[in-house]
């Protein structure tokens, strides 16, 4: 149930042609870079602070070099990885909040059954881009014993909210802004787009349940 993309996120950007942001991004992010209304349930792993750190100088980075075509800074405290999305959507209406409800029992009843598991370790990989939405860290596990244990939380929470598609463990560094951006424009983020070398521990206390209204609060 894992998807590590070795290959793919080392040239994760268009080798010609124009870059066409993904339509669905305009749920989340409107032209001027702001976010959208958006929302939602999920399960993450929060980073230490001792990790955000060394996040946020990575992003300052990422802006420095490809700004213009990001939308509005991810704040700090937002920096996670996703374990398994759950129900998400641009209104929040009653059935939104009835599928809400029904997921986020039947996740925290996995949640607490995880809670005296042992951590696991991951490592970066590079920084990329996640189908023509966002900028994102890749992680991969640092042994096999890891990458089971990950690859059977997020099989059990297919079964709460079915996704169809395989776990690519990361973290959101950026969101793009919606548009069409030539190789010329392009040229600031294919050169900030690099292998991170950087280990980080995921505790299961660290493994939380939380709602969001848009990609830039969570609680």
């Amino acid at each position: 149930m894992l998807n590590l993309l070795e290959d793919y996120i080392s040239c994760s950007l268009p080798a010609a042609g124009d870059f066409v942001t993904r339509e669905g991004l305009r749920m989340k992010v409107d032209e001027r870079g702001c976010f959208r209304p958006f929302f939602g349930n999920t399960v993450v792993f929060l980073m230490e602070e001792k990790v955000r750190q060394q996040l946020t100088v990575l992003q300052d980075e990422l802006y420095e070099k490809a700004g213009d075509v990001l939308a509005a800074r991810l704040n700090e405290d937002t920096f996670h990885m996703t374990l398994h999305d759950l129900i998400n959507g641009p209104q929040k209406d009653e059935k939104l909040l009835r599928q809400m409800a029904v997921a986020e029992r039947e996740a925290k009843t996995l949640l607490h059954r995880w809670q005296d598991r042992g951590p696991l370790y991951m490592r970066a990989t590079w920084l990329f881009n996640m189908v023509n939405t966002s900028i994102v860290l890749g992680l991969a596990p640092c042994d096999a014993q890891c990458a089971q244990g990950l690859s059977d939380m997020y099989g059990a929470l297919e079964n709460v909210v079915p996704l169809g598609y395989a776990l690519t463990p990361h973290i959101t560094m950026a969101y793009f802004r919606p548009g069409v951006y030539s190789q010329q424009q392009l040229e600031g983020l294919r050169a900030a787009l690099q292998p991170v070398q950087l280990e980080m521990e995921l505790s299961m206390d660290r493994l939380v349940y939380q709602m969001f209204e848009d990609m830039n609060h969570y609680r």
